[in-house]
């Protein structure tokens, strides 16, 4: 059976020590791991488990966003563009690269479970333990994230052969989700709380439980809000709250002191991330400062915030910007270069400055004007790609320590952190109705009190349940879940439609809002979930495909 998970290392590694005999390379296939060389040692497997995490979803979470009412990028060209446009279908190229990259960490985590069955290798009871808990993390991970983007997938619990592959049929989502909640819990019972510092990076006990309860929230959202299958749901909902009770009550992780500070480098082994994904200076740098970064700093600004997002944050008395006496609703007002007025921005969630760089903020020792009239590259300029068209730009992970670097940071990219939990633990316990319980306003009470916020008040479920969301908008916001949520809260078709405003200016003694040029669709129930690649069907007729496309 030909393997479709290869380590280039592993091999390359073999054939430097073989040297030039023909009779090696005449008897060892280049495209696979031989047994010959491979699967004898725990360094082996050490590197089979190491190729596996490759497969983790990295900067895409970012565009994956892009895709949401959250973020917005004015580029025609990039990935999540027809995404936003509602104009996605089966022979898209993102949604066919996701869809082939997590079948390749599930063919690399299915072949180390296999291996493991068979090989005689030495493996000491501890480390095969470990091996195989990580590689069911990973494969519990990559088909959570196929489900809740593609709904019901093939499951395969070994590399298949290639008939076998030709004649798989779609699992339903119930049999997926299933899948994956026996593997995170398998997982969590094998992996230890802590790595030493040397193996920092690797999935452990609290990530597989935080995963568990992310992949039971959200398939208890979809079952509450599109099947509406309450019984089910509240199963689900219970199982998210008691994975992430576990991972609160285990005394591994707290939030970092500092908010801002967690997106930059200062934040980086902060004991609030749980899983990130881990990017190395000159090895696999990746382009944050280049992506995301105004066009005055060097930035292109392939993604830009939008006021949904901006309009998220509520005002210092823990009011909304319609409710608050705080709100002064004009534009900030710049001169020579200097702040006059904040205005509408002033007296904010301070999760905001650390998330958004808006007209009148000060970044990395300038003052950001991207009004018409700015005398910066960064003025509204619509024949402009590298400039921001909504006046908002990222600011998490923008470290000015990149701005030399710019495509190659070295910051790790955060998957899962402890916040997270408490806000699902807290949403969780409020679709089953708990709203009133103290521990679901504790968990909230500390994300408030480390940015200086109020206090929640939470006075029945209906309000708890909006609370909770506006939470994980501003707590969470840009870092890749947004649209995850409005799929699972079934309110993409409402607030993904439209050009998407922007900032405020003073035009003609009047404030006007500022649009993006593109008008967003989402078309329910199509958009809901991403097409079976095109390609995935040629080989396999079997492969049913999602309604609409």
């Amino acid at each position: 059976m030909r393997r479709p998970f290869i380590l280039a290392l592993a091999l390359g590694l073999a054939v430097g020590a073989t040297g030039c005999d023909d009779e090696f390379l005449t008897t060892l296939p280049q495209d696979e791991i031989s047994d010959a060389i491979f699967w004898k040692t725990e360094r082996d497997f050490t590197m089979a488990v190491n190729a596996a995490y490759r497969n983790v979803l990295d900067t895409d979470q970012f565009f994956i966003d892009g895709a949401s009412d959250h973020l917005y990028s004015k580029k025609d060209w990039t990935v999540n563009h027809a995404y936003a446009m509602g104009h996605q279908d089966a022979t898209s190229g993102w949604s066919a690269g996701i869809w082939a990259r997590l079948y390749e960490g599930i063919s690399r985590a299915n072949e180390i479970l296999t291996r493991l069955e068979t090989t005689e290798a030495e493996l000491s009871p501890d480390f095969r333990t470990q091996i195989q808990a990580q590689a069911r993390f990973l494969r519990g991970y990559f088909y959570h994230e196929l489900l809740w983007l593609f709904g019901g997938v093939p499951l395969y619990d070994k590399v298949p052969t290639i008939e076998e592959a030709r004649e798989a049929t779609r699992a339903s989502r119930e049999e997926v989700i299933n899948f994956v909640l026996a593997d995170l819990s398998a997982a969590a019972e094998g992996l230890p709380d802590r790595w030493p510092a040397a193996e920092y990076g690797r999935a452990t006990r609290g990530t597989a439980l935080a995963y568990l309860a992310r992949a039971a929230l959200y398939e208890a959202s979809y079952n509450k809000y599109t099947e509406g299958n309450a019984a089910r749901a509240n199963e689900l909902f219970r199982i998210a709250a008691d994975a992430a009770q576990d991972v609160m009550e285990s005394g591994v992780y707290s939030l970092h002191p500092n908010y801002a500070e967690l997106f930059t480098y200062a934040g980086e082994g902060s004991p609030e991330v749980i899983f990130d994904y881990q990017h190395v200076q000159g090895v696999n740098g990746w382009g944050a400062f280049g992506w995301f970064a105004p066009h005055s700093m060097g930035g292109v600004v392939d993604l830009a915030p939008t006021r949904a997002l901006v309009d998220e944050y509520r005002m210092t008395d823990g009011l909304t910007i319609e409710e608050s006496p705080l709100y002064d609703p004009s534009p900030p007002v710049i001169e020579n270069g200097k702040v006059v007025s904040l205005g509408m921005y002033a007296n904010r969630d301070p999760r905001l400055y650390a998330t958004v760089i808006f007209p009148g903020a000060q970044f990395n020792g300038a003052v950001f004007n991207p009004y018409p009239n700015s005398p910066t590259v960064d003025r509204l300029d619509r024949s402009n790609f590298n400039n921001t068209e909504t006046g908002f730009v990222m600011k998490k992970y923008v470290d000015p320590q990149d701005e030399d670097q710019r495509n190659n940071s070295g910051l790790n990219i955060i998957k899962m952190r402890y916040a997270d939990v408490l806000l699902m633990y807290a949403e969780a316990r409020i679709e089953l109705g708990e709203w009133s319980d103290p521990s679901v306003k504790a968990a909230l009470d500390q994300l408030r009190d480390r940015v200086g916020m109020p206090e929640v008040t939470l006075t029945s479920q209906e309000q708890a349940i909006e609370l909770v969301r506006n939470e994980r908008a501003v707590e969470l916001g840009t870092e890749g879940l947004r649209l995850a949520d409005i799929r699972r809260w079934k309110i993409a078709e409402e607030v993904m439609p439209g050009q998407p405003a922007g900032m405020d200016i003073w035009e003609n003694g009047q404030i006007v809002t500022v649009f993006g040029t593109w008008q967003r669709s989402f078309s329910s129930p199509r958009d809901y979930l991403w097409p079976i690649p095109v390609g995935e069907r040629d080989l396999n007729s079997n492969l049913a495909q999602n309604p609409g496309y």
